[in-house]
């Protein structure tokens, strides 16, 4: 198996792709920082209008419902300043380029599988290890180990400039909190997954180009679109929550939740707890893992 880990690797780093998708990676990282860190400056400061009394000509009721807007946006800044407050804009900024790293992740896994194909290297592949599960096995090591090199990466960036934005704002980097602890380790398992994803969908779209085009067109345009989709049933059809709450099922959204940043897009949606988050991912990564290595088992590769 450690052969077999070496060699996987040795075909990841001659592929010349992995430091294309890394640097992409990090290009990413870069831009939902400055985002992510714009937010939470937002979140932290207080407007000076806050302080500000009702303008001149205003009815009493008019008078009345500044004051409590302007009641409500003291309340929001309050709550950002709180242990609990502080840690959830932490858990953003730390895991900040998540959406598209585990997209890098994903596509880069699936040239794992797919390379194999395009170079026509599979039949060698399999000639020199007979038992196919072990080399879908050390695929998925391989991918795992490669997903902790993006997280890593990503992490570290994120924290060195997280701790110095959230000293220049003079308030506590909340390294100390479980909340921004948790985001963190759980981002790394999401990473993980993504990998397990894309050796999955490699095996089941055996082309290169198909696998990684749907693959990102998917990712990106699909996940948004069923959001829509949700969001217009919701509003149309059937107005509960629990049909926004689905969004947790769909992958790329699962992994926004787990880290607890998808509760920003969705407002007062009250969303099930993290653990169904990891839950579903956990899921789909088993079950395209053994859809995958059943297929391989199976197919003839020659």
């Amino acid at each position: 198996m450690i052969r077999l880990i070496r060699s996987e690797l040795i075909k990841l780093r001659t592929t010349h792709m992995w430091w294309i998708f890394l640097l992409c990676s990090v290009a990413f990282v870069g831009l939902a920082l400055l985002i992510n860190t714009a937010q939470a400056d937002s979140d932290l400061q207080t407007p000076d209008y806050l302080n500000q009394a009702p303008p001149p000509g205003m009815s009493s009721q008019e008078q009345a419902d500044f004051l409590a807007q302007q009641q409500a946006e003291k309340d929001h800044v309050a709550a950002a300043h709180t242990g609990a407050g502080l840690a959830r804009i932490a858990a953003n900024v730390y895991t900040s380029g998540q959406f598209f790293g585990l997209m890098m992740v994903m596509l880069l896994a699936i040239l794992l599988i797919t390379n194999e194909f395009y170079h026509q290297t599979a039949t060698a592949t399999f000639l020199a290890t007979p038992k196919r599960t072990k080399v879908i096995a050390a695929k998925l090591i391989t991918g795992g180990m490669m997903a902790l090199a993006f997280w890593l990466i990503a992490t570290v960036i994120n924290l060195v400039v997280g701790t110095i934005f959230f000293s220049s704002e003079g308030v506590s980097n909340s390294l100390g909190h479980w909340d921004a602890q948790q985001a963190i380790l759980l981002n790394l398992l999401v990473y993980v997954l993504w990998a397990v994803f894309g050796i999955g969908i490699g095996v089941l779209i055996r082309s290169q180009i198909g696998a990684t085009i749907t693959a990102a067109v998917v990712y990106t345009i699909g996940t948004y679109a069923a959001l829509a989709v949700l969001a217009l049933i919701r509003t149309y059809l059937i107005k509960d929550d629990w049909v926004l709450q689905a969004a947790v099922y769909i992958p790329p959204l699962a992994s926004e939740h787990v880290v607890g940043t998808l509760q920003n897009q969705m407002g007062d949606t009250h969303l099930p707890a993290r653990w169904v988050g990891v839950a579903v991912l956990v899921g789909w990564a088993l079950v395209l893992g053994t859809i995958g290595t059943l297929i391989t088992r199976r197919r003839d590769i020659a």
